[in-house]
């Protein structure tokens, strides 16, 4: 059997070593046809070979472009596109546009660049679904989030049923902080069986924003399960969202404290975190409030309203000379009057109890 097998390889080896013999490398139809065959075959190193030597007897717009595609699969993208600038004209093929914003884009040309192309194809043709994908997400990487939503609604005015471009949709929606059309647009992605953590996670996501708590949760302890427990992410938002329901308040500084040990977040990730976690220890536990507070200002420095938190722990705390220290820093910081009244009241009366107390 092992012998019958190998007989085999060898005549299929044989076969397709005396094909190539046969190619005439003088007759650019001969390397044409042959290359044509590579290509079928994926066979993108000779069909190159075939197309360079056949461009170089007979100069061809459709040899051009036939090699352009060979040098896109083999990685050589700058090349690619090079060629397809060479044959683009006033009514150029939407074939060409196509391979000419796929190559830029693997080029990693400016996004500016990339979209001039991507527009001339979307003109040409909305419903081709990679390149109303690629120019939305060009767009809102440059923040123009109005004007991905009108290509990707030109794109639904024909064809409402694609996941993969609601699914950017509904995420535009939700840059553009347009957070209930958000939530619309994610749940029929997930009722059409968009069914990913990360769709749970930002419909969820969006609830909280609209004080959909009930909403929020739901869908974020479905993105947590998914994940497994282990997006910090997720579990940072689903945190933030139980200390909002005073049954869930000790479940979801757990979970903020698990999203602080999966990974180290942003200063403004964690300045958020902090803060609900000090709000929730307030009247519990005036020392682990204290604590977060003080994270927040080795953080990111001290500003008013942080300091002015800072003395009220330290009241409750009964450290009457750090509570006049913070609230000295509130005074040079505050513009609020009616608080900067309260603050003088309290200065003078520490100082005098100070007084009192031969201090």
């Amino acid at each position: 059997m092992k012998h019958t097998i190998l007989l085999s390889l060898l005549a299929v080896m044989t076969f397709s070593a005396k094909a190539q013999q046969e190619v005439d490398t003088t007759d650019w139809k001969s390397l044409y046809s042959a290359a044509k065959s590579s290509i079928e075959k994926t066979d993108y190193f000779n069909a190159t070979r075939y197309l360079e030597m056949a461009s170089n007897i007979r100069p061809s717009d459709t040899l051009q472009r036939n090699l352009a595609v060979c040098y896109f699969y083999r990685g050589y993208y700058k090349r690619c596109s090079d060629i397809c600038f060479s044959v683009l004209s006033p009514d150029t093929l939407e074939s060409d546009l196509f391979l000419l914003t796929r190559s830029l884009k693997n080029a990693g040309a400016e996004p500016e660049k990339q979209l001039v192309y991507q527009r001339m194809l979307f003109n040409k043709n909305p419903l081709n679904q990679t390149n109303t994908l690629n120019i939305a997400q060009n767009l809102m990487s440059m923040d123009s989030i109005s004007v991905a939503l009108d290509c990707l609604s030109k794109y639904c005015e024909i064809d409402s049923t694609n996941l993969s471009i609601n699914e950017l949709k509904a995420k535009a929606y939700l840059y553009n902080g347009n957070y209930d059309f958000a939530i619309g647009e994610y749940e029929r992605v997930i009722a059409a069986g968009g069914v990913s953590p990360f769709n749970y996670y930002f419909l969820g996501f969006a609830a909280k924003y609209v004080g959909q708590y009930k909403k929020a949760l739901e869908n974020l302890t479905i993105a947590n399960e998914l994940t497994l427990n282990q997006n910090p992410n997720v579990l940072m938002q689903l945190g933030l969202v139980q200390m909002k329901i005073d049954s869930l308040k000790f479940a979801g500084s757990q979970n903020l404290n698990r999203a602080v040990n999966l990974m180290q977040p942003s200063s403004k990730s964690l300045k958020i975190i902090y803060y609900s976690m000090a709000e929730y220890y307030e009247y519990k536990n005036w020392r682990k409030a204290l604590d977060y507070y003080l994270k927040i200002k080795d953080l990111t420095g001290i500003d008013a309203a942080l300091s002015y938190r800072i003395s009220t722990c330290y009241k409750m705390l009964k450290n009457t000379r750090k509570e006049m220290e913070y609230l000295s820093q509130f005074v040079d910081l505050s513009d609020d009057s009616v608080a900067l009244n309260y603050a003088h009241k309290r200065i003078r009366q520490l100082r005098g109890d100070r007084f009192m107390n031969g201090e």
